[in-house]
């Protein structure tokens, strides 16, 4: 469903979530081994066994570049999250915008997660169905983390990590509370940290 914000509507709120300054150069290596893995590829082509191993490498190669592209998304289109009256849409650096209706979202809420003496805080929204790639970051971290967060086996739903993510998790469920109609639950719940019993 399009954005439907007009002159009587607000328009929509991004939330833009950039890579921690820490991790950026997670992006900058995966480039450098790109770089480096293909002017190997050149010089293995070049050497007695070129024939056999340079298509090996070549190929290996194109798979790394693949890798190496999605992490320089995270530095030149950072993830993006836009919420109005009609959707939440999640885009990816990457992938093209996820747009959810607001009738496939159930919950959207700001949690904390402790793991010893240390707290990090998530955006995690719930869903009745799929939603982004299975392999997306936002996906993926909520599969992993629905035993912690009391979510069923097979539950659906996305998770922003601020650990990763250079974003307010709070202030990000404000803008979704803003739009949210009134069937999908909106909380704020970091102010009691649900135990994590693993590191992530």
């Amino acid at each position: 469903m399009e954005n439907s914000a007009g002159p009587t509507q607000p328009a929509a709120a991004p939330v833009v979530l950039p890579l921690r300054r820490p991790l950026i150069w997670v992006p900058l290596a995966a480039i450098a081994v790109a770089v480096l893995w293909w002017l190997a590829v050149a010089a293995v082509f070049d050497g007695p066994n070129g024939d056999v191993a340079g298509p090996v490498m070549a190929v290996a190669g194109v798979a790394m570049t693949g890798v190496a592209a999605v992490f320089a998304g995270y530095l030149l289109r950072p993830l993006r999250i836009d919420v109005d009256d009609d959707t939440l849409t999640v885009r990816l650096p990457t992938w093209l915008a996820g747009r959810i209706d607001w009738d496939e979202v159930t919950a959207v809420s700001a949690v904390a997660l402790r793991t010893g003496t240390k707290v990090r805080r998530l955006l995690v929204v719930d869903l009745r169905s799929p939603a982004l790639p299975y392999i997306s970051r936002p996906r993926s971290m909520y599969r992993r983390l629905a035993p912690v967060l009391g979510r069923p086996v097979g539950a659906h739903g996305l998770c922003f990590e601020e650990q990763i993510f250079a974003f307010d998790a709070v202030g990000a469920l404000e803008e979704a509370r803003r739009f949210a109609p009134a069937e999908v639950a909106v909380d704020d719940r970091t102010a009691q940290p649900v135990p994590s019993p693993w590191q992530f």
